[in-house]
């Protein structure tokens, strides 16, 4: 049997049975690898909020390896690509138009031929996309990427090299009488995409709007992609009546906020500072936010002393016009936190100074594994290997059903920390200066989101780097490279 070197490209010239075969050739030369990766998603189903996709896939996966594909592969497949393509189709309309057309080539039908007319529509392309169906009125735009956006290399290189090269400046306040605010949610992973600001008139207020797919600061396409933003943005402007209130509000929302990283470092030291300012001098003040249940978000707005009946959900109440209309400027570019950011947040969390004890001794060193076990989303598929080498080694795990300013405060006396890339690394906010921070990545997915909190902090941080994703799970088993688990074993690395 013979075997296209490019899986995608038979896929593309609609040959998927050759494709299939390609894919069972590379399950059974697999060392070990692609076991470890199944094994792991099939542990974090139960929490998954793709959970549906990942079971046509795992299906997929365990067909190919018991023996060749035919036609009910060929099916499975095509369902597959499309369940894919229309988790992206909000935010990633080119994404979804290269799954749905590998699809095709699995089999189609009229609810394919119309999403896909609609996504030749959007491009110009409108006589052609007739062939398949009359493409959908009131179609949103196209959006033209200039770059790379958060995936760009070379602005990653430079993040790396110099993360606090600009000074962060001073919150601002803005105030609109009767002005709205509305978020943009992807419904199936419940995160932000997009969050826009509208005058009482309807005018957008581009300083307050974010929207993917951002871009790092000093991206030489700033400005380009900031218009295209706005764009979408009052595209899908929501219809219908906001939720009216009649008094102060401050609205306060973000990108990703329901994410520990982007909740943590990003929204709460906007959230927090502003509350602080305004709280006193309003009264009758209520908060509208990202919303949700996590325990950390509930800690931090009890240290902040928000009471729960001011707090609006913006998951129940996405669109909101308030008769007095308060939003915190972005101080800090997105996914990079600002020098005052960490201040604030470091000085919140961090205990009240107790009185010097001269003839206590201080608390001994310790060392930390920060990891995720295979259940959890890009989890560190040899996290037992590590805790079991670490352990032997004085290391220990946090109690992470602890208050997160319990958790926070436990890395004060901590002088080495093993860590996975991801969200937890968040918690390197009060580690000691001089400390070491051994990170674990996987090759394709290390952005630089912590290069300010290193830097700032005075850490010392090394990453290693895990082994390739597989190529028939890169696109099968997982939505993207953000989802690619850590494939790195202890054995002959040191911590």
């Amino acid at each position: 049997m013979t075997t296209s070197p490019d899986p995608w490209h038979s896929l593309e010239q609609g040959r998927p049975r050759q494709a299939l075969q390609h894919w069972r050739a590379e399950i059974q030369a697999d060392d070990g690898s692609i076991a470890r990766h199944l094994e792991a998603a099939a542990a974090g189903l139960a929490h998954d909020p793709l959970a549906r996709l990942r079971r046509q896939a795992l299906a997929l996966l365990q067909q190919l390896a018991a023996g060749e594909p035919g036609d009910t592969e060929v099916q499975a497949l095509g369902v597959l690509l499309r369940g894919w393509g229309e988790l992206c189709l909000s935010h990633a309309p080119g994404r979804a138009l290269q799954q749905f057309e590998r699809a095709w080539a699995c089999g189609a039908d009229a609810a394919l031929e119309q999403q896909l007319a609609d996504l030749y529509a959007r491009q110009g392309m409108v006589s052609g996309s007739h062939a398949l169906a009359a493409p959908s009125p009131d179609q949103p735009p196209w959006p033209p990427l200039a770059c790379a956006g958060l995936h760009c290399a070379p602005c990653q290189i430079r993040l790396v090299e110099s993360p606090l090269r600009q000074p962060e400046p001073q919150l601002q306040l803005h105030e609109l009488r009767h002005g709205r605010i509305w978020i943009e949610r992807h419904r199936r992973l419940d995160e932000t995409h997009g969050l826009a600001v509208a005058a009482a008139d309807g005018s957008i207020q581009p300083e307050l709007c974010r929207r993917y797919p951002w871009q790092w600061p000093g991206c030489q396409d700033t400005h380009q992609r900031q218009q295209d933003a706005l764009v979408q943005l009052a595209w899908g402007s929501p219809g219908g009546s906001p939720l009216q209130i009649d008094g102060p509000v401050l609205a306060v929302a973000d990108l990703s906020a329901e994410l520990y990283y982007h909740g943590h470092l990003e929204l709460l030291p906007r959230l927090g500072r502003a509350w602080q300012r305004l709280q006193p001098l309003l009264p009758q003040l209520r908060l509208w936010h990202n919303g949700g249940s996590a325990p950390w978000l509930q800690d931090a707005l009890i240290h902040l002393g928000v009471p729960p009946e001011r707090l609006i959900c913006a998951q129940r109440h996405p669109h909101l016009q308030a008769s007095q209309l308060l939003v915190p400027s972005h101080p800090s570019p997105f996914g990079l936190p600002g020098e005052r950011s960490l201040r604030w947040l470091r000085a919140f969390w961090r205990p009240p100074a107790e009185s010097a004890d001269k003839g206590a001794k201080a608390p001994a060193p310790t060392r930390l594994l920060l990891s995720r076990p295979p259940s959890q989303r890009r989890p560190v598929l040899q996290h037992n290997a590590w805790l079991q080498m670490l352990s032997a080694r004085g290391f220990s795990e946090p109690d992470t059903a602890a208050p997160v300013a319990r958790q926070l405060q436990a890395l004060q006396t901590c002088e080495q920390v093993v860590t996975a890339h991801g969200g937890a690394m968040a918690n390197l906010l009060l580690l000691p200066a001089g400390s070491e921070v051994l990170e674990l990545a996987n090759p394709a997915y290390a952005p630089p989101y912590f290069a300010s909190l290193l830097a700032s902090g005075g850490l010392r941080h090394r990453r290693l780097i895990g082994a390739p994703t597989p190529p028939v799970l890169q696109q099968l088993l997982y939505a993207g490279p953000l989802e690619w688990p850590i494939d790195l074993p202890p054995q002959g690395q040191a911590a």
